[in-house]
C-alpha cells in the first residue's frame, strides 16, 4: 500500500470543529487512594473460604426443587455464583431432569429464568395453564406480586415466536408499576430494578451492591450467605482499586489525554467498563489488556469524529491498515503518539501471550481494529460529504463501529483457557448473536446521543436513517427502532441456548450488550459526566461494604 505522506497533502494549517468534553472527574483519586492493608485482606479472605465451605454444603444439600432454585436464585443475584459453577450445574441438570408441576406461577417462572439462563431448555408451554382460553393471563393472578416479578423476570428470556411471553410482559410490567406505592421498601426495590432493566439485563457488579442491601429483608435471608457475599464483594472490590490504580498510572504515563485535549478522558469508566464485562477474580488479564484497548480505541474514535480532516483519515486509515511502524511518518505529527501507542501496547499484548503459545490470537485482533478503523473512515466521509446512507449501508458501518467484534475478540485473545483457533474464527465472522449485540449497541447509542453528535456534524444516526425510509416521525422511528432491539435479544436468546460454544464466552458478547444498555440507556454516559454512571463507579469501587468480621 502507497500511502502519501501528510507533508504533500498541505495539512498543516487546517480549520478544525472540535468538541469540548469535559476532563476526568477523578483525576488522580484511584492513584492517590490508599489500599486496604494486607492483614486485614488475609484475615477477610480466611474467613470468605471458611464461609464458602459453608455455602457449598447448603447448595449440595439443598433437595426439594423450589428450595434448591431458590437458593442458586440469591447465590447469583448476590455474586458469587462463579465460585460454585459446578455445584450449580449438577443441581440444574438433576432439576431438569426431573418432572416439576405446579399451580404456583411464582415458582414456575422460577424454574424458567434459572432454567433457561444456564442453557437447560425449558418450554414456554408451562405458562399456558395460567392463561384463559383466548391466551391471556388470568387477571386472578394480578395481585400477587412476587408471581408477577417472576414472571416479567422469566418473559425476558423469550425466543423469536414465543408469544405467551410478549403477553406475559404486557400483562406484568403495568400491574408491577401500579403496585410500587403499596410495597414494602425492599420488594418495592426489587422492582423498581426490574422495571428499570430486567434482571438478565443487568451487569454484575451494581446488581450484586444493590442486592447485598436489599437481601437482609428477603423471606428466605440467611445471614452466613450475606456475610459470605459481603466478604466476596469487599476481596474484588479491593482487587479492582488496584486494578484502576494501575491502569490510571498506565494512561497518566502515555500522556495521550495531554496530547489529545479533544478526546475523552475517561480511563476510570473505562475500567468500570470491563469490571461490569469480565468481573471475576481469575479474569484480571482479561481487564487489564481490554481497558487499555478500548482507551486507545476510544481516543482514535474521537479523533475520526471529532478533530481529523477526511484527508488526515484516509491517511490514518491507511497507517492502521498496515500496521507497519515505519509508516507512522506518514502521518501528521497529532496522529503520531495515538498510533505509537496502539502499536507498541498490542505489541506488548503479543511478548506475553507468546510465552503461551497463544501469540496468533493477536492476529485476529489486529484485523478486527483495521475493520474498525475503515469503518470509522466511511463514516466520517459521509459526515464531510453531508451524505445520507439509506438504512443498510449505515447499519452495515455502525455495526462495525458499535467495537462489540473488537472487544469480544480482545476478550478471548485475553483469557488464559486454551481457545481453538476456529472460534477466532467464529467470532470475527460477525455471526448472529454478534450481529444482534451490535445492533443493540448501535440502537442504544444513537437513540441516547444522536442530538448531540448531529450537533457535532457526524453522520446521520440510525434514527435519522429510520426516519428517511420508511418516511416516519423522531418518536415513530424511535419506537420501531426499539421494538428492532427486543426482536434482537430475542435472537441473542436463542443463539446462547442453541449454541455449542461454551457458555463463558458466549457470556461474554452477552456481558458487552447489557453494558451498553446500562451506558446508553437514556443518554450517553460514558461521555457525559456527573450521570449513572458516576453513581455506579463509587458503589462499585469507592464505597465500601460494612463486613462482620
Amino acid at each position: 500500500m502507497e500511502i502519501q505522506p501528510s507533508s504533500q497533502l498541505g495539512l498543516e494549517e487546517v480549520e478544525r470543529q472540535s468538541v469540548d468534553y469535559h476532563p476526568s472527574i477523578w483525576e488522580d483519586f484511584f492513584i492517590k487512594n490508599p489500599p486496604v492493608s494486607q492483614e486485614k485482606l488475609a484475615f477477610v479472605k480466611l474467613r470468605n473460604d471458611e464461609l464458602k465451605t459453608e455455602v457449598r454444603k447448603m447448595l449440595v444439600d439443598a433437595t426439594d426443587t423450589l428450595q434448591s432454585l431458590e437458593l442458586i436464585d440469591r447465590i447469583q443475584r448476590l455474586g458469587v455464583a462463579y465460585h460454585f459453577e459446578k455445584e450449580i450445574n449438577e443441581q440444574l441438570l438433576k432439576i431438569h431432569n426431573t418432572y416439576f408441576d405446579s399451580n404456583d406461577l411464582y415458582a414456575v417462572a422460577l424454574h424458567f429464568r434459572i432454567l433457561r439462563q444456564q442453557r437447560y431448555y425449558i418450554s414456554c408451554d408451562v405458562f399456558e395453564k395460567f392463561c384463559e382460553e383466548k391466551g391471556e393471563f388470568r387477571c386472578s393472578l394480578s395481585s400477587n406480586v412476587n408471581a408477577l416479578l417472576s414472571l416479567y423476570e422469566a418473559a425476558y428470556l423469550s425466543l423469536p415466536g414465543e408469544e405467551i411471553l410478549d403477553k406475559a410482559k404486557i400483562f406484568s410490567k403495568p400491574l408491577l408499576k401500579t403496585s410500587l406505592c403499596n410495597l414494602e421498601k425492599h420488594l418495592a426495590m426489587m422492582v423498581s430494578a426490574a422495571l428499570d432493566v430486567p434482571l438478565v439485563r443487568r451487569v454484575d457488579r451494581p446488581r450484586t451492591k444493590l442486592y447485598l442491601s436489599i437481601y437482609k429483608n428477603d423471606s428466605l435471608f440467611n445471614k452466613l450467605l450475606l456475610d459470605f457475599a459481603k466478604l466476596d464483594f469487599f476481596i474484588l472490590q479491593t482487587l479492582y482499586q488496584e486494578e484502576v490504580r494501575s491502569l490510571s498510572i498506565w494512561w497518566k504515563d502515555l500522556g495521550l489525554a495531554k496530547c489529545f485535549p479533544f478526546s475523552r478522558d475517561r480511563i476510570v469508566e473505562l475500567s468500570f467498563w470491563l469490571i461490569s464485562v469480565h468481573h471475576e477474580p481469575f479474569l484480571s488479564r482479561v481487564r487489564n489488556m481490554l481497558t487499555k484497548l478500548l482507551a486507545l480505541l476510544s481516543l482514535t474514535d474521537d479523533i475520526y469524529d471529532n478533530y481529523g480532516t477526511v484527508e488526515e483519515l484516509e491517511l490514518f486509515t491507511n497507517v492502521i491498515k498496515s500496521w507497519e511502524i515505519e509508516a507512522v511518518s506518514m502521518l501528521p505529527k497529532y496522529m503520531q503518539p495515538c498510533f505509537l501507542a496502539f502499536h507498541k501496547t498490542i505489541n506488548e499484548f503479543e511478548r506475553e501471550l507468546e510465552q503461551e503459545q497463544y501469540s496468533f490470537r493477536v492476529q485476529y485482533l489486529i484485523e478486527e481494529i483495521k475493520k474498525m478503523a475503515q469503518a470509522y473512515y466511511e463514516e466520517a466521509k459521509w459526515a464531510s460529504e453531508l451524505y445520507g446512507p439509506n438504512l443498510k449501508d449505515q447499519l452495515k458501518a455502525s455495526l462495525a463501529t458499535a467495537g462489540h467484534s473488537v472487544i469480544s475478540c480482545a476478550s478471548y485473545m485475553a483469557m488464559r483457557e486454551d481457545i481453538p483457533e476456529n472460534l477466532f474464527e467464529w467470532v470475527t465472522s460477525m455471526p448472529a448473536i454478534m450481529t444482534f449485540s451490535s445492533l443493540i449497541g448501535r440502537v442504544m447509542n444513537d437513540l441516547a446521543s444522536c442530538e448531540f453528535d448531529q450537533s457535532k456534524g457526524q453522520v446521520a444516526s440510525t434514527v435519522q436513517c429510520y426516519m428517511v425510509e420508511p418516511k416516519s416521525s423522531k418518536e415513530e422511528a424511535r419506537m420501531k427502532l426499539m421494538e428492532m432491539v427486543e426482536e434482537g435479544w430475542k435472537i441473542i436468546n436463542r443463539e446462547f441456548m442453541f449454541s455449542t460454544i461454551s457458555i463463558a464466552l458466549i457470556q461474554t458478547i452477552i456481558n458487552i450488550t447489557n453494558f451498553n444498555v446500562l451506558v446508553y440507556k437514556d443518554k450517553d454516559h460514558y461521555t457525559n459526566f456527573n450521570t449513572i454512571m458516576k453513581d455506579y463507579i463509587m458503589d462499585v469501587l469507592v464505597e465500601t461494604v460494612e463486613l462482620d468480621l
